[in-house]
This record gives structure tokens, C-alpha cells and sequence, in this order.
């Protein structure tokens, strides 16, 4: 019996958001405008044309000046000019509102190949067959330095992000033969004297396009030999090699996430590749004719390309990634570095600082020692009532027990207000009327509700006056802090000792020879806080119950 046959699942072709039609050659180049609404394309039919994104329709009349192919083109950085490269060596510099001709630049002596915006805005960088790279001043039309010669015919001109730089690529002998002994290479020139600064060999056939990544880090580059390489700017090694393309690669861009590339090919294809692994993202978008250009929109989400059956198309960028699974390429490498840390980060849980009265446990003095079975003795009701309005209303009337340092008194709503804020810190209860001690209490989150009040409690070792503080040896608890915060507030004479003195073992209760010491209970439960205000249960837990 024959094994059933599995048949691999094939990827859905990926079809074009819209399609724009007009142009009666090749077209060029595609661009982005401004608002994104809008895209222009340039053609061998010499003219430039406007198009309405969701439409697919021309808007307003044909731009020309002469009768002469238009190779290329290029947006200003600040989205309101356009500088465009035709086939009679002239550099046209276009306003985008009115569509005319607002300089004309001559110079070169054969077709303009390739043109760039330094990023200030205030340059174009154009190469040409004639084998020369120009520098203009936007502002006059003038070159800025002589034209350099590369040695070669040039296809591609970049400039690197910090405008220091230029790279070059083109043909050896482009007018000559079709060998495939004429190799080239990638050349890297000061823009500011002119001087060869690298020569990057790999390529096994003419360099047709080129493109810095936006850091300045990566170079890369598109060839006749159908390959795509990157390169490091710091030593000017080859980083990577992607194949895929069957044809030449005639452009090449980069989105402006610095994580996606889009190539165009000879081969009726446009790629996506993945930079991240320099993979294909999905599978490679089908025309009709060979593909001349390709343009990211300002937001990355759309792409634009150039065709040779004379028509302009775009392609859902956002929804290729998403549907091959790589949603994250759509993120800034700010977004990836973040957010991985942030969504995992636990959160830290910080003692609160609880301040209590002056006086407000001034009616049983031996509470602290008083063990949880005898905190019920019987008593008369209406004195526990009586004791706990004492104690309520000590939270909203200032305490005039002492008349001395009452500026130091801490004020009763100051403690309800930090209650309500949840103001962090040290969780600390300050008893003024007599010395008390610092407490380390386990948090008791999940515990029965009285179990806070009445079945945990912690033996407090008094010292004799003048004695450093003790220690037991419980287990070190990885939570406890430095008790600081609470004892800054204190009068500063007598406090400064304690503040200083630091055991390196975890104390469970320790005290000092002053009067004024804190009481701290950190990452006490909302239950915990219910019964020291209502009950005035001792806080103090043993670390064995816990």
C-alpha cells in the first residue's frame, strides 16, 4: 500500500493595495509625499506625476520641463521640494506646491544615474554615467567641490547619515560589454575634500544602488551579480550576504525602523528581508515586469514600487510582517529593547510609612509586653469603648501630654493624609510618650484575619540603657531594609547614633538608650493596619509563625 502523498502548503500570493496607471514608459522612481496621501512617480516618458493613494488616480496635469528620460528622484528632507535626475545630465530642483521647475543645475555630460539630500537639506549628491559624483548647494546651484572623478560609471550615490561621507557604486565599463569579468566595487569618499577614504571588494558585478542604514553603522549595497551585501562602517568588512533574488537588483530601501529592507529586481520581484537575520520576510511580490524602484512610506506600513509595464503599485507592508508572524519588525529598536524588560520586570513591594500619634497608646502602657491570650481579659465594654473614642479622636486633636518640643510633634492628620496617599518608605509607628523598639514583622498576606491581631507576636528584648543593640539568630530576611527614613525625623542629637549603627545580621528587635525610637513594622498587610487601628493589638509577630 503507497504512503498518502503530503503536499507542502504553498504561501498566499501577496496582491498590491492599488495600481496607477498613466505613464507610457518605464516607470523610475516612486516616492512618498508629504501627509501621506500622495505618492509621485517619474518616468522614461519624461514626466513626473501625482497620485492619489486610495484612489489610484492622477492628480492635477504631468510635470515636465523637457523632452528627456527621467531617471530618478528624490524628496527634500523638509517634504516640500524635489530633485529629479534625467537622461541629459541636467539636476532639476522642483517645488512640490506648484509643480515647477525652480532650478536647473548642469553639469555632467551624460545621464544623472542617481541623486541623495544630504539630511541638513542644504545638498544634493548626484552621480552620473559620465563617471563623476557632484556636489550642489541647494541654494545657488553651485557645485561645491570639483566634480570627483570615481574611475568608474556610476549607478548609485549615498550620502551617510552625518554627511561626512559618500558612498559610490557603478560599471568598470558600462558602455563596453555585458562580461562577466567587469567587476566593481563600493567606494567611500570625505565629502568635504574629496579623498578616497575605502574601497569595499565582494561584488561580482556592477554596484546598481546603495543605502545607509540610519545610525551610520551599515552599509548596503544591490548589484547586477543578484546579490545583496551589508557592510560595516567601521572596518569595511563585509557583514552579510542575501540571496534570493534570479536577477538583477536594481534598488534598494530601508524603513524607517532601520529593521525591514525592500529590494527591487529584474527578476518582475520585490523582496522583504528581515535584518534582524537578513531572511526573507514572506514571499517575494509578483509584477508584471521587471521592478525599477522602491519607497517605504514615512510610517513604514506602505510600500511603493516602479514597474517596466510603465505602472506604479503599492503593497501592505504592515499586514506581509504580520501575517509571516513578525510583528515585532514593526517596532522601533527603542520599542524592542524596552519593552521585553518592562513586561517581565516584577514589581518591587516597598514598605509603608505609618505614622501614629503622640499618645495614641498612652492608656496601656504595658501593651507591648502583654502576650495575644491575655489581650482578651474581661473588662468592662463601656471602658473599651471609652478607650477606643480616646484613641480615635487622639487621630484628629493634637496631644498636649508634653508640653516641650511641640513643634516636633508629629500633627494627626499629617498621619491620615500620608495613610491615604500611601506614601512609601519604612512602615513606622512613632510612640513619643515612652522608648519602644524597631520590629521586623513577616508580612502575613493570606493569613486568617484575626491571626494579625491576636495569635502572632514576637518577643521584644529590652537592653539596659547605654548597650548596643542585640541580635538572634534568625535566618537572615532578604526584605528588611535600613531603618533610616523614620529615624531622620527624629531630633538630630539624639538620634544621630542610631542611624549610624548598623548590624549586618538582620535584627529581629533591637533598642537604644533614647526615648524617641520608632516602632517599624514593614510590608504589613491591609488587615494588619485594620487591628492596630481599631484593637490596638500588640504588632509585634513571631518569625517562627510565619
Amino acid at each position: 500500500m503507497s504512503s498518502p502523498i503530503v503536499r507542502r502548503r504553498e504561501a498566499p500570493a501577496v496582491t498590491p493595495c492599488q495600481k496607477f496607471e498613466g505613464h507610457t514608459n518605464w516607470v523610475d522612481g516612486a516616492i512618498h509625499l508629504p501627509g501621506g496621501q500622495r505618492i509621485m512617480t517619474c518616468s522614461w516618458d519624461g514626466s513626473l506625476r501625482v497620485w492619489n493613494l486610495k484612489s489610484g488616480k492622477q492628480i492635477g496635469d504631468d510635470w515636465q520641463d523637457e523632452e528627456t528620460k527621467v531617471r530618478t528622484i528624490a524628496l527634500s528632507p523638509d517634504g516640500k521640494k524635489v530633485v529629479s535626475g534625467s537622461d541629459d545630465g541636467g539636476v532639476r530642483l522642483w517645488d512640490i506646491d506648484t509643480g515647477k521647475v525652480i532650478g536647473r543645475w548642469m553639469g555632467h555630460t551624460d545621464g544623472v544615474a542617481s541623486i541623495y539630500w544630504s539630511r541638513d537639506g542644504q545638498r544634493v549628491l548626484s552621480g552620473s554615467y559620465d563617471g563623476t559624483a557632484r556636489q550642489w548647494d541647494v541654494e545657488n546651484g553651485e557645485t561645491i567641490l570639483t566634480p570627483i572623478k570615481a574611475g568608474y560609471t556610476l549607478f548609485a550615490v549615498v550620502y551617510s547619515p552625518d554627511m561626512t561621507l559618500f558612498a559610490t557604486g557603478g560599471a568598470e565599463r558600462y558602455h563596453s560589454s555585458w562580461d562577466e569579468d567587469n567587476k566593481s566595487v563600493v567606494k567611500i569618499w570625505n565629502a568635504k575634500t574629496g579623498e578616497l577614504v575605502a574601497t569595499l571588494e565582494g561584488h561580482t558585478y556592477w554596484v546598481r544602488c546603495l543605502v545607509w542604514t540610519p545610525n551610520g553603522k551599515t552599509l548596503i549595497s544591490g548589484s547586477y551579480d543578484n546579490s545583496i551585501r551589508t557592510w560595516n562602517t567601521s572596518t569595511w568588512k563585509q557583514i552579510a550576504l542575501l540571496e534570493g533574488h534570479t536577477s538583477l537588483v536594481k534598488c534598494i530601501a530601508i524603513s524607517p525602523n532601520s529593521r525591514i529592507l525592500a529590494s527591487a529586481s529584474w527578476d518582475d520581484t520585490a523582496r522583504l528581508w528581515n535584518l534582524d537575520n537578513n531572511q526573507p520576510i514572506s514571499s517575494p511580490l509578483q509584477h508584471p515586469d521587471h521592478i525599477n524602484s522602491v519607497s517605504f512610506s514615512a510610517d513604514g506600513k506602505l510600500l511603493a514600487t516602479g514597474c517596466g509595464d510603465a505602472n506604479a503599485y503599492t503593497w501592505d507592508v504592515f499586514a506581509i510582517v504580520k501575517e509571516a508572524g513578525l510583528d515585532e519588525l514593526l517596532l522601533d529598536q527603542r520599542d524592542k529593547s524596552i519593552l521585553p524588560a518592562d513586561a517581565t520586570r516584577r514589581p518591587i513591594r516597598q514598605p509603608i510609612i505609618v505614622r501614629i500619634p503622640q499618645g495614641f497608646f498612652d492608656d496601656s502602657p504595658d501593651r507591648a509586653h502583654v502576650s495575644a491570650r491575655h489581650s482578651l481579659h474581661p473588662r468592662s465594654w463601656a471602658s473599651h469603648a471609652n478607650t477606643l473614642s480616646v484613641r480615635f479622636s487622639s487621630l484628629f486633636h493634637p496631644m498636649h501630654s508634653d508640653a516641650q518640643d511641640t513643634s516636633s510633634r508629629p500633627r494627626p492628620f499629617h498621619w491620615v493624609r500620608n495613610r491615604l496617599s500611601g506614601r512609601q518608605g519604612g512602615e513606622i509607628i512613632e510612640l513619643r510618650a515612652r522608648p519602644s523598639a524597631v520590629v521586623d514583622v513577616p508580612y502575613a498576606k493570606g493569613k486568617r484575619r484575626n491571626a494579625c491581631a491576636r495569635e502572632r507576636r514576637m518577643k521584644i528584648i529590652p537592653l539596659k540603657p547605654g548597650n548596643p543593640a542585640t541580635t538572634t539568630s534568625r535566618p537572615p530576611n532578604n526584605g528588611t531594609t535600613q531603618h533610616s527614613d523614620g529615624a531622620t525625623q527624629a531630633p538630630q542629637s539624639s538620634q544621630a547614633q542610631a542611624t549610624g549603627s548598623t548590624s549586618t545580621a538582620p535584627p529581629i528587635a533591637h533598642t537604644t538608650s533614647h526615648p524617641n525610637l520608632d516602632a517599624t513594622i514593614k510590608n504589613a498587610g491591609r488587615w494588619t493596619r485594620f487591628w492596630l487601628f481599631f484593637c490596638c493589638a500588640s504588632p509585634e509577630y513571631t518569625q517562627g509563625h510565619q
